[in-house]
């Protein structure tokens, strides 16, 4: 038994890691075909006028996916006003009939699309000061995700796929038994539909490994996915609804609601459960056109998610961290360019506990660095 887990698992746990090369090498050729952003950020729901191939959402505002994390909901054409009528990379490259175009209108694709199969890259480091207290936990993270569409079933409905691979490096607390080290490693199929005008739906499934790649337990293959809708209430108000399924011990289910308002194309409130985000565009030297913006941005964020690990004895277990965080960060957008953010955030009511009898662990209050960089 425990030798036809060990097959299984091995054999599982590197197929997104595969993935993810196989899409980055296959997406620079001519091919233009291959296998395809929680633990991960609240989904981000596609709001309407956003069609294929949509833009990953970090490339506007800030990373996202990963649900373990509880990610985001924006508008990617808001940023870019202006050029949405007059730029070629987002106009329709098809013969289409009169009644075809009326309705390719309504599908214009978000301002800063790419054409064909791949569409961003991101690179984010997440540090967590630790400290000397017997009960500090400190973190480093580094996660690389990609992001890519296919037309499936079509081009105005897209299947996005978001392979990604991530290591934390552990310190601490004392006398606590964790891994030096613990990874993820899956694959996002999501698919994005316009129902309607003023409706739009997003649904997404993401089966992934998060261990320490040396334990033999099932736990360690879990599949996390969401369904959301958005209405367009206003032209400047819009509403989102629906559940995100994390598949972690803490957390296995959590539904989400909430108000997107845009008072104007420099001001946005995201007023949404449980991730709440307010951004404010600023103007300063190198960011006054509309091509480069900066973005400054106030957001709370569910954080930490669940790993099977081995522990000393040889028995195997699943260690499930959670904290909250308060976020201040600013993001720089460069149309067709290299994105990048920086954070800031404080970061409390951090937990630390195991399926098996160990003792729970409660880490103090810390703070919390993140850059990363998209293309």
């Amino acid at each position: 038994m425990v030798a036809r887990v060990l097959v299984r698992q091995c054999s599982l746990k590197w197929l997104p890691l595969l993935a993810f090369l196989w899409c980055a090498l296959v997406g620079r050729g001519p091919v233009g075909l291959a296998l395809g952003a929680e633990v991960e950020p609240l989904p981000t729901t596609m709001l309407p006028g956003e069609p294929y191939p949509p833009a990953e959402p970090s490339r506007l505002v800030e990373s996202p996916p990963r649900w373990d994390e509880i990610g985001d909901t924006t508008s990617s054409d808001r940023r870019w006003p202006i050029l949405l009528a007059s730029n070629p990379e987002a106009s329709t490259h098809f013969d289409l009939s009169t009644e075809e175009k009326e309705e390719e209108n309504i599908w214009d694709r978000p301002i800063d699309a790419r054409n064909g199969f791949f569409q961003s890259l991101d690179f984010e480091n997440t540090w967590l000061c630790g400290g000397t207290a017997r009960e500090a936990l400190g973190e480093y993270q580094a996660e690389l995700r990609g992001n890519f569409v296919l037309p499936l079933p079509n081009r105005r409905h897209p299947l996005l796929l978001i392979p990604g691979f991530a290591t934390h490096w552990l310190e601490g607390p004392q006398g606590a038994e964790l891994p030096s080290r613990l990874y993820d490693a899956y694959l996002q199929f999501r698919w994005l539909h316009k129902l309607s005008p003023r409706w739009s739906a997003d649904l997404s499934v993401t089966p992934g490994v998060y261990s320490d790649f040396r334990q033999s337990s099932p736990e360690a293959l879990r599949i996390s996915g969401h369904f959301g809708a958005m209405w367009d209430w206003t032209p400047t108000a819009k509403i989102a609804l629906g559940v995100a399924y994390l598949d972690r011990q803490d957390y296995r289910v959590l539904p989400f609601a909430g108000m997107i308002w845009e008072p104007s194309p420099d001001v946005s409130f995201e007023l949404m459960v449980p991730r709440p985000k307010i951004a404010h565009r600023v103007y300063w030297r190198g960011a006054m056109t509309e091509e480069i913006q900066d973005w400054v941005y106030l957001a709370g964020e569910l954080g930490g998610g669940s790993w099977a690990m081995l522990r000393t004895d040889g028995t195997d277990d699943v260690v499930t961290y959670s904290d909250l965080r308060l976020i201040l960060g600013l993001e720089r957008c460069v149309l067709f360019g290299m994105d990048y953010r920086v954070e800031l955030a404080y970061v409390f009511a951090r937990k630390l506990k195991y399926d098996s009898p160990a003792e729970d662990l409660v880490p103090p209050d810390t703070i919390l660095l993140r850059a990363g960089l998209t293309y």
